[in-house]
């Protein structure tokens, strides 16, 4: 459509060969600009124009500021929810988090200080004194010639400039408020509800993708529309986290926020983390969880508070550590060798069944404690191996593909054509997937493979299914002692041969030694299985859980001391002052 052209009365009539220029087609994104203003009084433009898409309309930096800021606040925001929901739904986690996560998000923005006004000059102040830094660093490193611009170059240079600017914003924001913050507010208010989740629950879910994190940019766009009619950064840009943080670092990141705002928080919930613990673990938990909360009740370490410390130990451990105490104390776990006991009856049954049944019988008679804590060793043998740590997508190739196109890889296509191609390539592959199966599964129900499971003992995979290696070998006790002490080694552990009967065996307490400028720490083997099976549930290395354990002893072994020199101050006053009555009525 053509444009038509106000002209001036003192301007001369130009020639016919002169046109005015029919202008380029806006794009839809491009704020409306009016058209006789461009071309009027044919005067040139006072500065050089930009069709990019929303060129020019982001005014001010206070103004950009406050439209990256709005947008990362409310972003962050959609993916709490988002999380909370999740929690909600697929986890079984209660209702109330919801409103307990509210509360504590409203108060860390505000602790934050991320909408104080100061905030958008201290930014530029920084990005100021950054680009003054890289000038003076590069005018040293080249030499002073004249340069002459053009237009176009200053275009771009403004381009850059704008740019850094808006990377400032986004760096600021997110050391404000970082991206994890959304799972550290989602366990705080886990633990404030009292609900039995860890940080390592967490962390499991966000890696694995049942938690919305990693790809949660995506979710973004669809709730609050598209962002670059009012932010010049994209979701991608804002959102996607660079890794996930640990458990350990969760639990950390969860008590600092607590702290900044003012929450005076209680310990964690020990019934229902201990009562699920025990649960995981197949173990009686009738007998053993209040035997545990006498020890939680009369103890109460810190170390059941969260800290903002990341050197700390997490809370978990603490948990873990009570609960075998517990268990050493109801079940006289003090190096009698008992483990090694199970080991040579489980080996030898086949070749020597009458002399073992009538050992066992005896041993049944003559001490029932004994019998109970082989059954408690070989419960926690056999749950050692169903706990499974390694995350879901690890399992087969099709589902760790599937995790990559639906966690790590989404949203970084940029047209409805590359979409569709990745999916005729998956279809391709499920397809030729489901026509051609694994051959090596009906050759191995055929055959027999030696097959190294975790807790030390050596078993066989035949006809689709695990049979221990005493069914093959009478003579692989000594092996799979020798594979216990190889892993505890492995561990930095040293093994210890069982003590010999005495007529009143103790609490036995351990240390560990300083070697070669390390530390090597001693135990039996009754004890080392309940350290790694405890370790194991708490996703922490065993050597971690044995120092907890150490620690707490300690405390319970000072506990005991002043309660027993109160004991004797208390006796010795009563006697004293029996005397004096003695002596009174005399």
């Amino acid at each position: 459509m053509p444009i038509s052209v106000r002209r001036v009365a003192t301007q001369p009539t130009p020639k016919l060969g002169a046109r005015t220029p029919t202008p380029y087609p806006r794009t839809p994104q491009a704020a409306p600009v009016p058209a006789a203003a461009a071309f009027d009084d044919f005067m040139e433009l006072s500065e050089p124009r930009d069709f990019a898409p929303g060129s020019g309309t982001w005014g001010e930096p206070e103004d950009l500021a406050a439209r990256v800021r709005w947008r990362y606040v409310q972003g962050l925001q959609v993916i709490l929810q988002r999380q909370l929901e999740v929690l909600v739904e697929r986890h079984q986690v209660g209702a109330f988090v919801c409103a307990v996560a509210g509360i504590v998000w409203v108060r860390w923005v505000a602790a934050s200080r991320v909408f104080d006004g100061i905030w958008v000059h201290q930014v530029l102040e920084d990005h100021k004194a950054t680009g003054r830094e890289n000038c003076s660093s590069s005018r040293d490193n080249k030499k002073h010639d004249e340069v002459k611009y053009e237009s176009d170059d200053d275009m771009l240079l403004q381009r850059k400039d704008r740019r850094k600017v808006e990377f400032a914003f986004l760096r600021s924001l997110r050391m404000m408020l970082p991206v994890y913050s959304t799972l550290a507010v989602c366990f705080l208010a886990c633990h404030i509800a009292r609900e039995a989740i860890l940080p390592s629950d967490i962390y499991r879910w966000a890696m694995e993708g049942n938690i919305p994190y990693v790809a949660a940019f995506t979710e973004v766009d669809r709730f609050l529309g598209n962002s670059f009619q009012d932010c010049p950064l994209d979701a991608r840009q804002l959102f996607r986290p660079v890794r996930v943080i640990g458990a350990w670092q969760l639990e950390a990141a969860a008590g600092s926020i607590a702290q900044k705002v003012g929450l005076r928080l209680p310990s964690v919930n020990f019934y229902a983390i201990a009562h699920r613990c025990l649960k995981d673990l197949l173990l009686p938990i009738d007998r053993i969880l209040p035997h545990a909360c006498r020890i939680y009740e009369w103890a109460m370490p810190a170390e059941l508070w969260l800290s903002s410390n990341p050197a700390r130990v997490p809370t978990r451990v603490c948990v873990m550590a009570i609960l075998i105490v517990a268990l050493r104390l109801l079940y006289n776990i003090n190096g009698q060798g008992i483990w090694e006991i199970c080991e040579e009856g489980r080996n030898t049954s086949e070749s020597h069944h009458d002399t073992n049944s009538s050992t066992s019988r005896k041993l049944e008679a003559s001490n029932s404690e004994e019998f109970g804590t082989r059954e408690l060793l070989c419960a926690i043998a056999a749950a050692y191996d169903k706990i499974n740590t390694t995350h879901d997508y690890s399992s087969d190739l099709r589902s760790y593909l599937k995790y990559c196109k639906e966690v790590i890889f989404t949203g970084i296509t940029f047209s409805d054509e590359e979409n569709h191609l990745i999916e005729i390539f998956w279809d391709m592959y499920k397809a030729r997937e489901d026509d051609n199966p694994k051959d090596h599964v009906k050759s191995q129900s055929n055959s027999v493979e030696d097959i190294p499971i975790t807790n030390g003992v050596k078993k066989h995979y035949r006809d689709g299914a695990f049979v221990e290696a005493s069914s093959f070998s009478a003579s692989s006790g000594h092996d799979e002692m020798q594979m216990l002490k190889s892993e505890m080694q492995d561990h930095g552990f040293h093994y210890m041969p069982p003590r010999k009967p005495r007529k009143s065996d103790g609490y036995l307490r351990y240390r560990r030694k300083r070697l070669s400028g390390g530390f090597v720490y001693v135990a039996h083997a009754d004890y080392y299985m309940l350290l790694r099976a405890f370790a194991k549930l708490a996703e922490i290395d065993i050597r971690i859980m044995h120092i907890s354990v150490l620690k707490l002893e300690r405390r319970l072994a000072c506990i005991e001391e002043q309660i027993e020199r109160s004991l004797n101050t208390l006796q010795n006053f009563s006697t004293a002052t029996g005397d004096e009555l003695r002596s009174v009525s005399d």
